[in-house]
Formats: C-alpha cells, sequence, structure tokens
C-alpha cells in the first residue's frame, strides 16, 4: 500500500519525509479510527484513505511541529471515520419483517410511562442553552440542523448536548 502513497507524491525527495510521517503515524491513526468504528477493516479503510490524502497534500502540510501533525492527523481519521459511520447508516438496510417479535424484553430496557413524564419533566427544568438543544435531538434533528437553527456551531452544540445528558443522567441516578 505504501507504493501506492509514493506514486501520489509529486516530488521524488518527499518520499523519504512521507515514509518517515507513515511509519510514524500509522498507528495512532489505526487506533483512533479503531476506537469509533470497532472494527479492523473499516479502520484499516480509514486509514488508508487518510494516508492517500495526506500523501495527495503532503506539500500543503506542515511536519514541523510533530504535536500538530498528530492532532491534524487525529482530527482526519476521526472525521473520516465518522463520515463513513454516517454513510453506512444512510444505507438501506435488510427489509425488516413487519410481523412482532416475540423476543422477552429485558426489565432495565422497558421504559415506563412514568421514567418518560420524569425525563420530560427534568428537561422542561434546565437552563433554555441545555433544554433546547435536546429537545431538538428528542424530535430527530441532527448535531447541524440544531446548530443552524439556534445559531451555534457545531461544536457548541455538541458540547450542549454533552452536558446536557450528563446533567439528566445525574438527576436520574440520584432520584434512584
Amino acid at each position: 500500500m505504501l507504493s501506492l502513497y509514493l506514486a501520489v507524491l509529486d516530488d521524488q525527495s518527499k518520499e523519504e519525509q512521507f515514509i518517515d510521517v507513515y511509519n510514524t503515524y500509522k498507528r495512532l491513526v489505526y487506533h483512533t479510527a479503531y476506537k469509533i468504528m470497532g472494527d479492523s477493516y473499516l479502520a484499516e479503510d480509514v486509514l488508508q484513505e487518510v494516508f492517500l490524502y495526506v500523501a495527495k497534500n503532503f506539500s500543503k502540510i506542515h511536519r514541523e511541529n510533530c504535536h500538530e501533525l498528530a492532532a491534524y492527523l487525529v482530527s482526519c481519521s476521526r472525521s473520516r471515520a465518522y463520515d463513513m459511520l454516517r454513510k453506512q447508516r444512510e444505507e438501506p438496510l435488510e427489509e425488516v419483517p413487519d410481523a412482532p417479535d416475540d423476543a422477552p424484553v429485558p426489565d432495565d430496557a422497558v421504559v415506563s410511562t412514568d421514567n418518560i413524564q420524569h425525563l420530560t419533566e427534568l428537561i422542561g427544568q434546565m437552563k433554555p442553552m441545555y433544554r433546547d438543544p435536546l429537545r431538538l435531538l428528542a424530535m430527530g434533528y441532527t448535531n447541524r440542523e440544531i446548530a443552524e437553527s439556534l445559531g451555534l456551531t457545531d461544536e457548541v452544540v455538541r458540547m450542549r448536548l454533552f452536558r446536557g445528558r450528563k446533567l439528566l443522567w445525574k438527576e436520574l441516578n440520584s432520584r434512584e
């Protein structure tokens, strides 16, 4: 696979530099992707796509600071892994039969109307900065759509959802 990356490079003098970058960071990129994908083959696909992108844009990538380069490669592998997961979700799944499933449901998976009502009350009591994104998420909006509708960045929405869920979890566990 390394020969494919080297064939993409514009300049022969950059081959050694690329080989050094590849050998130094391939494990980091793979493990980052594997944590997200949970599948070694898909993580390998992410690794290949990230380094193919790096090879194509090698002259533009700053390699002086190893910490910045590592952070950049982690960011690339996360982004590509999440893109792959998103595409997998969008692909049509096999037909699901209409017949009801007679499999027993574990007791902890059953959600009572009291729990739903309590959860709704807890969300209603939250600060609007956490309440609004949680409500929109519950209605099926994506993080990007929530960000656009609330006039926030994707990162801010992601953090507010994380913190809102954390507050809810804390309240639900203190109830028990």
